[in-house]
C-alpha cells in the first residue's frame, strides 16, 4: 500500500513539473551593461530556433509565446553573450559583461568596418551616447575636446557660423580641413547635419586610416554614420531646448575719465569729458534666445528599416537687436531593405535649408567688433531728449557739386524708436557707432540650401563575398544678399545712396563608387580583400550676379530686380573638377594576434596640369596585439595590450581652383565688360604654372593601446610625424612682382612638419551603491614647423594676412618657422626716461628698419587637451566636458595707427610709463602708436574652456510606464559658460577665418555663453 502510495506521489510531480515547463508565457525585461547603462538593440533569440527580439532604445525587451523550458540568448556587439533558463520567471534582466575580444566596438572605416581590436591606425570614434549628452546644436562643436589630435575652433560667435577641424595641426599652407563622409558620401560641409540624426563619428587621424581616400585625406578624415532603424516596432524620439545667450568676458576698455586722461597725455589736450561715458562692450551685446526641436520616428522589421526625421533650430545673436540670426530646417530620411538573402538596398537622404542674418566681421578697419573696441566712450549711444548736436545734422547735408546747394540730404541714423544714434564724438576716419552699424547700416543676409543623398545596392552572392555600387549626389545653393542704407559720418565712413548686392553660388557634385570585399579564414589565418573603382565630377556655377544703387529719393527697396541692380551674368566656372580613382586594401591577421594592413589609392584629377594629373598614395600598419600571447598570464595587472605602426602618404587637391596650367583671356571683370575707349576689350586671367605638383601628405604613427583593472582603466599613446611636401596655396599674389599685372596661378610653397604625441585615458565603473562614473581625458602635443620654402628667394618669406599696423604682412611663411607665425618687431622694455617702446635690432645693423622684424608669436598650440566626466545615481546624471590650449599666442591687429583718438583696452592706462623713471610694459600715451606692430600686441592665448556642465533628471521607472512611454528627461546645461584663461580680449578662442590668419584678433565675434533647458522623450 505504502509504496503504491509513493508512486502516486512521484507521478502526480512528474504531471506538475511537466504542467510548468509545458504552460508558455511572456518574458520580459531590461539589458544593462556592467555600469548600469541600458543597451538599446540587444538580440533576445530563442536558443535553437530563429524565434526572439530586440531590446528598444532603453534596454527593454518583451518576448511572447515563451516556454518555461526554453533558454534565452541575450547577445551584443562587443559583449559577452548570456543564456539563460526561463524557468518560471516572467521577468528576466540581464547584465552583459564587455567581451575583451572585440574591444567593445566596431569601427567604421574608409569603405566598411573592422572591430576595434583589429585596427592598426590611429582612429578615434564617438559613440551616440556621447553625442546624446551633448547639448550642442552644432556637429563641429560635439567634436571639441572629445579625442586628442584634434582641435575645433569656432570660426566666428555668429549664428550659423561654422568651425574649423584641425586634425594632427595645420598640415597645408592652405586649407587644412579634414575629408568629410556622411553615409559613404562625400561632403561639402557637415553644418547642415542634426546632432540628434548622428549614430557615431569616426576621425581617422593617421595616413594608413586615411589613405583609402588617397587625394581627399591629407588632412584627415571625419566619418559620421547617422542613425537606422531598430527591431521592435514603431519608436518615436522628441528633443527640446530652449537657451539664453550671452556674453561672458572679462575683457575692460578705457572709461570716459581713463580715455580723457590717456589723450591728454599723448597732447590731444582739446579732449574733454563731456558727460557721457558709454562701455561699448555692454551696448553691443546683448541676451538673446534661441530654440531647437527635434523628432524622428524609426523601427524596423525582419528585412525592412526606416529612420526619418525633422529639426528646426532658431538662434538669434547677442550683437546688436536683432542684427544676427540664424535659422535651419532639417529633414532625413534613411531606408534599408534586405530583398533577397543576397541583394540589399539603401537610400541615405537629408535636405536642410537655412537663414542666416550677419554683420560686417573679422575686420580691423570696418567691422563692429573692432569698432566697439576703439570707438572713443565719449560717444552716446543715442541722444537724449532728441538733442542732437548741429554738426552732425550738418555732415548730412551734401553739396556734391560743389555749387554751395545741398543737394543730398541723408537721414540720420536712427534706432527703432526714432531716437538718432550717437555719432563719434572725437573718434574720427572709418570709426561708427557698432550699434547703428549692426543695426542700420550694413546689413547681409544668406539663405541656403543642402541636399545630400545616396543610393546603394549590395550583392551578396556567395558567403564573405560583397559587392556594393553607391552613387551620391550633393548639391548646394548659397543666395548672399548685402544691403547698405545712406549715412555720412565721416569722408571714410560714408555711403549716400541705398547700395546693394546680390550674388547666387551653385555647387553639384556627383560621385559613382563600385567596390567589392572578401573575406575568408584559412585556420587561424583571416584576409580581408577590398578592390574598387569610383569616379565624380563637381561644377560650379554662379547663375546670378548683380549690384547697384539707387538714389535717396528714387529708393523704393532693396529689390534687385529694379534697373537700378542691373549687372547680372550667368556663369559657369570654367574650372573643370573631374576625378576617377582607383583603390585596394589587405587586411589580414593570425589569431587575432599578428594584424597587418595594406592599401594603395590612385586619383586622376582635371585640377593638374597634364602631366601631373596622377597621383598614387600607399600605406602599410601593423600591429602585435601581446595579451593573446601565451606568455601572458591570466592574472596579469594589464587585461589588454596592442601595439601599433602605421606609414602612409596622403593628398591634397583642397586648395586648387583648377587651370593653373591655362591662361585664360576674358572680356569681363566682376560681371562688368572691359571698354577701353568704346571698344570691348579683353585681359588674361593669370600666368599658367605647367608645374603644379600634387600636395602630399606623409605621416609616421607609433600607438600602443591597453586596459588594465578589469577592463576599467583604458589607455592608448601615439607618436606622430606628418610631413606634407609641396603644400598649395592658390593666392598667386604672393609671389607674383606688383609689377607683372597679373598674378601667378596656384603653386606649390614648401613642407610643413607636424609631429607630436597623443593620449587619451578613461575609467569607469559603479560603486555598490550604484553610481556609474564615467572619466576621459585626452592630451597632445605639436611641433609646427617649415622645413623647405619654394619659389621665393633664399632667406625670404611669403608676406600673409595683412594689418593696419603691419601692410607687408602681420603674419609669415618662412623656413625655420611655424607656419604663418606673426611677424613684428620684438620688444625690449620701455624706455624709462622717455617712455618709447625699445625696439630690439635683430639684423646687426645699427638703427630700427623693417629688416628687423622677425618671430614674434606662434598660433599654434603646445599642448592640446580636452576631456569628459559623466556622473550618474538613480535617476540624476551629471556630464562635464572642457577642451583647452596652452603655448598659443594670439595677436590683437584691431588698433589704427592713422586714428590715433581711438579706445584702447584698459591695461594700456593701467601699466603705462607717465614719468622719467617709471618701469612700465606699456609706453607713454604719446608713444603707443609705435607699440602696434611689435610683441605687446601679442599675448598669451592658453585658455581651458568648460564646454557644457549638464544635470539632468529621468523620470523613474514605474512612473514612465504608468505614462506609456520609454523615457522623459529633463535637463539643464550651462555651455562655454566658465572659461580661464590670460587672455585680455574678448575671446581666446580665435576663430580661422584663413588659413593665414589663425590667431589673428580682429574684433572676433565671440562665442556666447548659454543657459539651455531641455527635454529628451522616447515613447
Amino acid at each position: 500500500m505504502m509504496k503504491k502510495f509513493k508512486v502516486t506521489i512521484i507521478a502526480c510531480l512528474i504531471l506538475c513539473v511537466q504542467n510548468v515547463f509545458s504552460q508558455n508565457k511572456t518574458i520580459t525585461g531590461q539589458v544593462t551593461d556592467s555600469a548600469g547603462n541600458t543597451l538599446p538593440g540587444v538580440s533576445v533569440v530563442i536558443k535553437g530556433t530563429v524565434k526572439g527580439t530586440n531590446a528598444d532604445f532603453e534596454g527593454n525587451y518583451t518576448l511572447s509565446d515563451v516556454s518555461p523550458s526554453n533558454e534565452l540568448v541575450f547577445s551584443y556587439l562587443g559583449m559577452d553573450s548570456q543564456t539563460i533558463l526561463v524557468g518560471d520567471q516572467t521577468k528576466i534582466n540581464v547584465v552583459l559583461q564587455d567581451n575583451l575580444e572585440s574591444l567593445d566596438e566596431i569601427i567604421v572605416v574608409g569603405y566598411g568596418s573592422k572591430k576595434k581590436s583589429l585596427v592598426t591606425g590611429a582612429i578615434s570614434s564617438i559613440d551616440s551616447k556621447q553625442i546624446k549628452s551633448s547639448s550642442n546644436q552644432r556637429v563641429e562643436a560635439v567634436l571639441q575636446g572629445r579625442t586628442s589630435g584634434v582641435t575645433v575652433s569656432s570660426s566666428s560667435g555668429s549664428p550659423g557660423s561654422g568651425a574649423k577641424i584641425r586634425i594632427r595641426g595645420a598640415g597645408s599652407s592652405g586649407n587644412s580641413e579634414p575629408l568629410f563622409i556622411v553615409d559613404g558620401m562625400k561632403a561639402s560641409s557637415i553644418s547642415d547635419i542634426a546632432p540628434s540624426d548622428i549614430a557615431n563619428i569616426e576621425i581617422l587621424k593617421d595616413a594608413a586610416s586615411a589613405a583609402i581616400y588617397g587625394t581627399e585625406g591629407a588632412n584627415g578624415v571625419v566619418i559620421i554614420t547617422t542613425k537606422r532603424g531598430r527591431k521592435g516596432g514603431l519608436q518615436v524620439s522628441f528633443n527640446s531646448q530652449f537657451g539664453i545667450q550671452f556674453l561672458k568676458t572679462d575683457m575692460e576698455l578705457m572709461n570716459a575719465s581713463q580715455f580723457v586722461t590717456y589723450m591728454n597725455e599723448a597732447g590731444l589736450t582739446s579732449i574733454t569729458d563731456n558727460g557721457y561715458d558709454t562701455n561699448w562692450i555692454d551696448e553691443t551685446f546683448s541676451t538673446a534666445i534661441m530654440h531647437r526641436n527635434d523628432i524622428n520616428l524609426s523601427g524596423a522589421t525582419e528585412k525592412f528599416s526606416y529612420y526619418t526625421s525633422a529639426s528646426h533650430l532658431d538662434q538669434d545673436g547677442i550683437v546688436g537687436d536683432g542684427s544676427t540670426s540664424f535659422k535651419r530646417s532639417t529633414f532625413r530620411v534613411n531606408l534599408k531593405g534586405d530583398v533577397a538573402k543576397w541583394l540589399e538596398v539603401g537610400v541615405n537622404s537629408t535636405y536642410s535649408s537655412s537663414d542666416k542674418k550677419g554683420i560686417q566681421e573679422n575686420s580691423d578697419t570696418r567691422g563692429v567688433i573692432q569698432n566697439a573696441l576703439i570707438l572713443d566712450p565719449l560717444t552716446p549711444l543715442t541722444y537724449a531728449n532728441g538733442q542732437v548736436p548741429q554738426s552732425v545734422i550738418e555732415r548730412n547735408l551734401i553739396d556734391s557739386d560743389g555749387d554751395g546747394v545741398t543737394d543730398i540730404v541723408i537721414p540720420l541714423l536712427k534706432d527703432r524708436n526714432g531716437n538718432v544714434y550717437g555719432y563719434p564724438s572725437y573718434s574720427t576716419g572709418e570709426v561708427v557707432n557698432p550699434v547703428a552699424y549692426a543695426n542700420d547700416i550694413n546689413k547681409t543676409t544668406v539663405d541656403s540650401y543642402q541636399f545630400l543623398t545616396s543610393a546603394y545596392l549590395k550583392f551578396k552572392p556567395f558567403e564573405g563575398f560583397s559587392f556594393t555600387t553607391r552613387l551620391g549626389y550633393d548639391k548646394n545653393q548659397w543666395d548672399t544678399k548685402n544691403m547698405v542704407n545712406p549715412y555720412y559720418v565721416s569722408s571714410e565712413a560714408a555711403n549716400t545712396t541705398y547700395t546693394g548686392s546680390q550674388t547666387i553660388v551653385e555647387s553639384k557634385r556627383w560621385l559613382w563608387e563600385n567596390f567589392a570585399s572578401y573575406e575568408k579564414e584559412f585556420g587561424n589565418h583571416n584576409f580581408k580583400l577590398l578592390a574598387g573603382y569610383s569616379a565624380e565630377e563637381t561644377r560650379v556655377k554662379t547663375p546670378t550676379s548683380r549690384s547697384g544703387s539707387a538714389a535717396i529719393a528714387d529708393f523704393v527697396g532693396f529689390n534687385f530686380d529694379l534697373p537700378e541692380f542691373n549687372t547680372q551674368i550667368n556663369q559657369i566656372d570654367p574650372s573643370p573638377d573631374n576625378m576617377v580613382s582607383m583603390f585596394g586594401r589587405l587586411s589580414y591577421d593570425y589569431l587575432g594576434k599578428y594584424l597587418f594592413e595594406a592599401s594603395i589609392r590612385r586619383d586622376k584629377s582635371d585640377k593638374f596640369p597634364e602631366a601631373n594629373k596622377a597621383g598614387t598614395f600607399p600605406a602599410f600598419s601593423t600591429g602585435w596585439v601581446v595579451s593573446k600571447e601565451d606568455f601572458w598570464t591570466a592574472d596579469s595587472k594589464i587585461d589588454y595590450l596592442k601595439f601599433r605602426a602605421s606609414w602612409g602618404q596622403n593628398g591634397s587637391r583642397s586648395n586648387l581652383n583648377g587651370n593653373s596650367d591655362k591662361t585664360y583671356i576674358t572680356s569681363t571683370i566682376n560681371g562688368q565688360s572691359l571698354d577701353y575707349l568704346g571698344n570691348t576689350g579683353a585681359q588674361i586671367t593669370g600666368y599658367s604654372n605647367l608645374n603644379l605638383v600634387w600636395e602630399t601628405s606623409e605621416q609616421l604613427d607609433l600607438g600602443v593601446d591597453l586596459r588594465t583593472l578589469d577592463n576599467r582603466l583604458t589607455f592608448s599613446a601615439d607618436y606622430y610625424k606628418k610631413t606634407t611636401r609641396d603644400a598649395i596655396i592658390n593666392d598667386g599674389s604672393l609671389i607674383t612682382p606688383g609689377s607683372s599685372g597679373f598674378i601667378y596661378n596656384e603653386f606649390n610653397s614648401g613642407t610643413i612638419e607636424n609631429k607630436g604625441f597623443e593620449f587619451e585615458l578613461g575609467y569607469g565603473d559603479t560603486t555598490e551603491s550604484g553610481l556609474r562614473y564615467n572619466i576621459n581625458a585626452n592630451l597632445s602635443t605639436l611641433q609646427n614647423k617649415v622645413t623647405e620654402i619654394l619659389l621665393v628667394p633664399e632667406g625670404t618669406s611669403l608676406a600673409g594676412a595683412g594689418a593696419p599696423q603691419n601692410p607687408d604682412g602681420i603674419t609669415r611663411f618662412t623656413e625655420g618657422q611655424p607656419s604663418w607665425y606673426f611677424y613684428g618687431y620684438k620688444t625690449n622694455g620701455i624706455d624709462p626716461a622717455t617712455g618709447e617702446v625699445i625696439k630690439v635690432d635683430t639684423d646687426g645693423v645699427s638703427g630700427i628698419t623693417n629688416a628687423d622684424k622677425t618671430n614674434i608669436g606662434s598660433p599654434h598650440p603646445d599642448v592640446l587637451f580636452g576631456g569628459n566626466i559623466s556622473l550618474g545615481y538613480k535617476e540624476f546624471d551629471f556630464n562635464l566636458q572642457f577642451q583647452g590650449t596652452i603655448g598659443n599666442d594670439i595677436i590683437a591687429t584691431y588698433h589704427q595707427p592713422s586714428r590715433p583718438i581711438t579706445n584702447k583696452p584698459v591695461h594700456f592706462f593701467n601699466e603705462r610709463w607717465t614719468q622719467p623713471g617709471d618701469v612700465a610694459s606699456f609706453p607713454g600715451a604719446a608713444n603707443v602708436i609705435s607699440s602696434y606692430d611689435t610683441d605687446l600686441m601679442v599675448e598669451d592665448g592658453s585658455f581651458m574652456r568648460i564646454k557644457q556642465i549638464q544635470f539632468g533628471y529621468s523620470l523613474p521607472e514605474n512612473t514612465i510606464k504608468k505614462m506609456h512611454i520609454n523615457n522623459l528627461r529633463f535637463y539643464v546645461s550651462l555651455d562655454d559658460f566658465f572659461t580661464f584663461t590670460g587672455y585680455k580680449g574678448l575671446d581666446p578662442e580665435i576663430g580661422n577665418f584663413n588659413y593665414n590668419s589663425i590667431g589673428v584678433d580682429r574684433g572676433f565675434y565671440p562665442t556666447a555663453a548659454k543657459v539651455v533647458f531641455g527635454l529628451s522623450l522616447d515613447f
